[in-house]
């Protein structure tokens, strides 16, 4: 059910302030949806962040920014939010994949463990 919903979802809103991750913000870029996120905590500094230079999502901080982004993200093409959803999920596979995290723990500790 819940890849059907986010398979009909343009924008997938995060408001919570301070997340420390975030991993509703990651399934939306997952599933191809547009991310709004507040603009603190792990969205911020780890989640929506561009990809050699590319836009993955869109941060806001209260009601103001929050509806000039949702007007700006409905006011892209097609084309642009699809630009927008392929660098999301390139960013998703890259930093938060099994693989991600498998690589991540095989260089930076098990790699210290070997004479």
């Amino acid at each position: 059910e819940m890849k059907d919903l986010l398979g009909q979802a343009t924008v997938g809103l995060h408001t919570m302030r301070e997340e420390h991750f975030g991993i509703n913000v990651v399934e939306f870029m997952a599933a191809g949806v547009v991310p709004l996120a507040h603009q603190s905590g792990g969205p911020l500094m780890d989640i929506v962040t561009p990809v050699e230079g590319q836009r993955t999502g869109f941060l806001a901080s209260d009601e103001v920014s929050y509806a000039a982004a949702l007007k700006e993200i409905f006011e892209l093409s097609i084309e642009e939010r699809m630009l927008v959803s392929a660098a999301a999920r390139t960013h998703v596979r890259s930093r938060f994949s099994q693989e991600a995290f498998e690589a991540a723990i095989a260089d930076g500790l098990i790699a210290t463990l070997r004479p």
